[in-house]
């Protein structure tokens, strides 16, 4: 075993992964791990995989994966190009010959902006003709108006006034006609009586669905909540990956048992977690438990938040 894959092995060791909880992460297959535990490069597909997945190992288990290829530069293979050894070479493609429909679509391209800006100049010409013709309409119409409007007056002018005898006569009876004064007592017990003030909606309250579901994956909607706070309690030793739409890591370690994390993700639209063993953590989304699968122990949940107005 080479000091590299020493290195590798003693801190997937430290943080309590297995080989296949590091190939659940990285997607390698346990062969390669393995084989790079070991310094068996060989057994790789190349020298480009070799690095890549070395790479990935070493971030898995909490190494930054650039500055660890440069420490042991001198024991990884060098890449002979940027790209896999074992990509075939890409075969020539003859030009194609212009078809027939190429060179008709570019005369009726040719012709096209003709033929618009004709039926642009229609258009122009139909909507100035619609406007003068409405115009005539209105004033036509506003004339019509008007002379009907001077002959209701000359006739109300012309018409004979009242006598003096006949008014005195109509407001005698006016006034002999009018309503006794009701009491004010209905009136102030209105005044006394408060408006009603229209009762209020209660507020929506928080919910918690799960809307999709597979073997090792979940999807929950958090609907009317003003906050989204993840809180995780770990009875176990578990590697946990918490990230946000933003794709900022919030947790990204192994949870020692009784260890209790909790992140506040208000400000972000969804968030996913990964868990590398499902029995050993508890999940609470804003105090209520989330039910999580026990079974494969490797599971993903994805949380999508919309928060209350």
């Amino acid at each position: 075993m080479t000091e590299l894959g020493q290195r590798l092995k003693e801190a997937r060791n430290d943080k309590g992964l297995s080989i296949e909880e590091i190939q659940s992460i990285t997607k390698i297959q346990k062969r390669y791990l393995h084989a790079i535990e070991e310094g068996n490069y060989e057994l790789l597909p190349g020298n480009f995989y070799t690095r890549a997945f070395i790479k990935n190992y070493a971030e898995a288990v909490g190494f930054n994966g650039e500055e660890f290829l440069e420490e042991y530069a001198s024991e990884i293979p060098k890449a002979s190009a940027d790209v896999p050894e074992s990509l075939p070479p890409r075969k020539m493609r003859r030009p194609s010959q212009p078809s027939k429909s190429s060179s008709a679509s570019s005369k009726w391209s040719s012709v096209f902006p003709s033929i618009l800006v004709i039926l642009l100049i229609v258009g122009v010409a139909a909507l100035i003709w619609y406007v003068v013709q409405s115009g005539d309409q209105t004033t036509n119409q506003n004339a019509t108006t008007n002379q009907a409007e001077e002959q209701i007056s000359s006739d109300e002018n012309s018409g004979s006034a009242p006598d003096s005898d006949e008014v005195s006569d109509s407001e005698n009876d006016a006034s002999s006609e009018k309503p006794e004064e009701e009491p004010k007592e209905d009136e102030e017990k209105e005044k006394e009586e408060p408006a009603e003030e229209p009762e209020e909606e209660p507020a929506p309250e928080m919910e918690i669905k799960k809307v999709d579901s597979s073997a090792d994956r979940s999807t929950y909607e958090i609907t009317n909540a003003k906050k989204f706070e993840v809180k995780l309690e770990a009875s176990g030793s578990s590697w946990v990956a918490l990230t946000g739409a933003s794709d900022k890591k919030y947790v990204y370690e192994s949870l020692a048992k009784g260890k209790d994390v909790t992140e506040d993700l208000s400000s972000e639209a969804s968030a996913t977690l990964r868990l590398g063993s499902s029995p050993n953590v508890a999940v609470f989304v804003n105090g209520e438990k989330i039910k999580i699968p026990k079974e494969p122990v490797v599971q993903n949940v994805t949380f999508n938040f919309k928060k209350a107005e």
